[in-house]
């Protein structure tokens, strides 16, 4: 009786421990559940807590943009649907040509499945009036590559997947993607991170940081990306080329039935990526196209064979998606190669595939870059003083050299426009600048100036326009000129409002130069120059360039004035050329300049301009 009594204690026993054991497992799992809900960190609930779809998007575009979109359609009538290479087709300027809301549903690594599945849902979810289609080279090597890892799988409502099964995944999945997504939130910054790559509203990469970084100097340039743009050796026949046609022949299919408009286009492809190719695969992937739509085509014209134009071999910069709208729209207002662009169709795809193949489309460098060298120049005296005060006597021997040397000298709109326009900049262009807008520049280099028909840039300190004493404290300094009366021979632009301040008359907080002060968030740091930018604006003029104070600047600083349409800047550096490329606006960025002294000869002032 007694072991019987133990035998049945010790099955009570257990059974409570399995209940337990089990009642466990299932709070576990439903604490989970409620932890990845809450955090979202796939962006498939809502993500009402922290509402951060930058960095949902970064974990999975093809599930939160669609999530996204579910709740925001309404903001938007059109869409672009491609892989990556669609990232650089600008929302904003689709607006300004079309009048329509576009987002950019591109999405990384995916290929022309993945493409009827977002016109599927877009069709059957949202008013569309327009898509734009972007093709390249990848959409006809792989198809139906598919991964189902939680970072790549597609969402239901582009897959036909169970929707029960697809939010239970996600709500059930490792709960390292939810601390991820916490311990990203606090290291998050005002510029983009490895997390958060994407810029809600558009559906764009936020490429802000590459857009301001310099890269005019072509050596330079090669030497930071040569691992990027390496060449590879690797041909490919295209396999899935009739895969592709047949997406796009749906997809063309659906658009004629839902009376929406469909634009086709090929996207520009870097010469590595083209020559991988075998050339009669590209010819049957170009004809067999164009019998099921008409497209643009951008693949291989000049700009493949400069890297500049591209953020890596497969990747063309957001200026290149300018140049695209601007063929496609008849923009003349933007520098667009002459060879840029195709309208194919069936009737003219053979004589374009043949001329494609055929002729080569490598330019002459010179057609689109020039060499900008930049003088520096401060105040001007009777006498030197061997440092940034220069004798007049030197300033006048200097300009005579120049004009001598056949140098011409332009300002800052005209080097903008060569930029963003292509307007040919005279030959040997040179900037000359001053700093700090003292009055003897109005004075003294003006004449001399106008007398040889030359002129300068003077970079003037707003809130000392005009003045003789430091702002209002009394304290008497070198007399700066009225940027009212500069005339047509002086180009006011701007070297801050109040961003430049004196350690010697200045008390309390003192900013000397554009750069965060260690106590600043990047938020305050971008309050305080969006601040100055409006104030130099308002009480002087409509400045589109800035030169640093000192010289000193980092990538947050050229960001923030890129978004306050600050066109060019100037730093101190010597160390990189100046070269100004058509059609790139990072070429403006950060631009080196020589100072200037007594001691310089005008042998040593040509030989650095050389």
């Amino acid at each position: 009786m007694y072991m019987k009594m133990c035998s049945m204690k010790k099955e009570i026993t257990a059974k409570k421990w399995l209940i337990m054991f089990g009642v466990t497992v299932v709070l576990v799992l439903a604490l989970c559940s409620v932890f990845n809900i809450a955090v979202d960190p796939f962006g498939v609930f809502s993500d009402m807590i922290f509402d951060w779809y930058s960095y949902n998007k970064t974990n999975n575009p093809r599930v939160a943009k669609i999530e996204y979109l579910k709740g925001h359609s309404d903001k938007y009538n059109a869409y672009i649907i491609g892989s990556s290479s669609a990232a650089s087709y600008n929302p904003a300027e689709l607006k300004e040509y079309t009048g329509d809301d576009y987002y950019n549903l591109f999405v990384y690594g995916c290929d022309t499945k993945d493409y009827r599945g977002f016109a599927d849902f877009v069709a059957n979810n949202c008013d569309v009036k327009s898509i734009i289609l972007n093709l390249g080279m990848n959409e006809a090597t792989d198809y139906d590559y598919g991964n189902n890892s939680l970072n790549e799988c597609e969402h239901y409502l582009a897959s036909g997947e169970n929707p029960l099964k697809f939010y239970l995944k996600y709500a059930f999945c490792n709960p390292k993607y939810s601390l991820e997504k916490i311990t990203s939130y606090f290291k998050d910054t005002y510029l983009p991170k490895p997390f958060d790559v994407f810029d809600v509203e558009s559906g764009c990469y936020d490429k802000r940081v590459r857009d301001a970084e310099k890269i005019g100097d072509m050596d330079n340039y090669i030497s930071l990306y040569k691992d990027v743009f390496a060449q590879g050796e690797n041909t490919t026949n295209l396999p899935y080329i009739e895969a592709c046609v047949e997406s796009v022949r749906y997809i063309k299919s659906l658009c004629e039935e839902r009376g929406i408009e469909l634009t086709v286009c090929f996207s520009p492809v870097y010469i590595s990526q083209w020559k991988s190719a075998e050339p009669e695969a590209i010819r049957e992937y170009k004809e067999r196209m164009a019998k099921v739509t008409d497209y643009y085509d951008f693949s291989l014209t000049s700009v493949s064979y400069d890297s500049r134009y591209f953020y890596d071999d497969t990747h063309f910069r957001n200026a290149v998606g300018s140049m695209m709208l601007a063929y496609i729209y008849g923009n003349k207002d933007i520098y667009v190669p002459e060879d840029f662009g195709a309208y194919v169709t069936k009737e003219n795809v053979e004589e374009y595939t043949d001329s494609m193949l055929k002729e080569s489309k490598k330019p002459d460098i010179a057609d689109y870059t020039t060499n900008l060298p930049v003088l520096m120049y401060h105040h001007i005296d009777k006498e030197g003083d061997g440092g940034a005060t220069i004798s007049e006597a030197v300033f006048l021997s200097h300009m005579d050299a120049l004009k001598a040397a056949g140098y011409n000298t332009v300002d800052t709109a005209q080097i903008i426009d060569y930029v963003y326009k292509g307007i040919e900049l005279p030959e040997n262009p040179v900037l000359i600048t001053f700093d700090d807008g003292y009055k003897s520049n109005l004075d003294i280099a003006s004449p001399i100036l106008r007398e040889r028909d030359m002129k300068a840039t003077v970079f003037v300190i707003g809130c000392l326009d005009g003045l003789d004493a430091y702002k209002d404290t009394g304290e008497k300094i070198i007399s700066h000129f009225d940027s009212a009366e500069a005339g047509d021979v002086i180009d006011v632009q701007s070297h801050t409002y109040d961003m430049h301040q004196s350690e010697r008359y200045e008390t309390g907080k003192i900013r000397s130069s554009m750069v965060k002060l260690p106590e600043e968030t990047d938020e305050e740091f971008a309050e305080e120059i969006r601040r100055d930018v409006e104030r130099f604006r308002e009480n002087v003029t409509y400045a589109a360039t800035l030169a640093y104070p000192y010289g000193i600047y980092d990538t947050l600083t050229e960001v923030i004035l890129r978004e306050e349409g600050i066109l060019a800047t100037f730093s101190t550096d010597i160390n990189v050329k100046n070269i100004l490329v058509k059609g790139l606006p990072q070429s403006l960025s950060a631009l080196c300049r020589y100072s200037m002294r007594d001691d310089v000869s005008i042998e040593e002032m040509l030989a650095l301009l050389r």
